[in-house]
């Protein structure tokens, strides 16, 4: 009985101390990516010439995605991403672009090509995540997506495309 009761006192101040310490180090696979205070303005090569400037972009719905052709779990996430982009390729009001944190220019485009990631919105400046664009975003893994809306304001930041593909028709309305 004794033991029992020892037992149960353990439990009722491991769990509630256990509960206490989780809040402060929560599990990182279930955090969200870390987005900065404003959607930042800077400048990025593309792969039409073109430069991305996420400004263009004001009164849209934007998916940001940045990836890497070297990321496994990127290129798993582009074909979801291709999958909604075929949902609303033809809506003027959302834009998909993304920014890839590769080295070499030929493994992005062959990725690109490969994967079927048919917009038009592909930069790169080969820098990493020594990329400006990366360390305003905080990128710190990759894949990371972030779903902007028609003023500008990040309204969600994932890993995975699903966790916001419910959030477009919402905004877009």
């Amino acid at each position: 009985m004794k033991k029992r009761n020892l037992t149960i006192a353990a439990m009722l101040i491991l769990i509630p101390a256990f509960l206490y310490i989780y809040s402060y180090f929560p599990n990182q696979a279930v955090t969200q990516l870390k987005a900065p205070a404003h959607t930042p303005a800077l400048l990025l090569p593309g792969l039409n010439g073109d430069t991305f400037d996420i400004n263009k972009y004001k009164g849209k719905v934007v998916i940001l995605n940045f990836w890497a052709s070297w990321s496994k779990a990127s290129r798993t996430e582009n074909k979801n991403l291709v999958r909604i982009y075929q949902k609303y390729k033809n809506n003027n009001k959302v834009v998909f672009a993304s920014v890839s944190l590769d080295t070499d220019e030929t493994s992005w485009k062959t990725a690109i090509e490969e994967d079927e990631c048919e917009w038009k919105a592909q930069f790169c400046d080969f820098k990493k995540y020594e990329s400006p664009i990366a360390k305003a975003y905080q990128i710190n893994t990759i894949p990371a997506f972030y779903l902007i809306d028609k003023t500008s304001t990040i309204v969600k930041t994932t890993n995975k495309v699903q966790d916001f593909e419910a959030m477009v028709d919402g905004l877009v309305k």
